[in-house]
């Protein structure tokens, strides 16, 4: 099978910037974060806040970077599951939110997905044509 090393490389630019954005935004808005955290009853907030930061921001430009593909893309996709099914509860969610949560869900599904891919490629990414 042939294989683009600019589309991995676009492929991985993508993914990267929601991680590295959503670690950002969560630096900018820290209190609020902390205070949406608590509200969702993540338990001890402030830690997972600084977690997420973390793992988002740190693991997102690693990613981007190249820097240690493998591992870095499954810790961010174990990340994304606690994420998921710890801020997206669609089945617990009023009717009016239902399917903004599903879709949410569904979204990080998705991400997840990429993230194995990444991880499952990162040993021997597309040679240049």
């Amino acid at each position: 099978m042939q294989t683009s090393s600019v589309l991995h490389r676009i492929g991985r630019t993508l993914l990267a910037s929601l991680f590295v954005i959503s670690g950002v935004l969560k630096i900018t808005a820290f209190s609020s974060v902390v205070g949406y955290m608590d509200r969702i009853g993540v338990p001890f907030a402030t830690i997972a806040v600084l977690v997420a930061i973390l793992v988002e921001a740190g693991g997102g430009l690693a990613i981007l970077s190249g820097w240690q593909i493998r591992p870095v893309a499954v810790i961010v996709a174990l990340f994304t599951v606690m994420a998921t099914l710890t801020a997206h509860r669609f089945w617990q969610a009023e009717p009016a939110g239902m399917q903004n949560q599903l879709n949410h869900f569904l979204k990080n599904i998705s991400i997840i997905g990429a993230l194995l891919m990444l991880a499952a490629s990162a040993d021997s990414p597309p040679k240049e044509k």
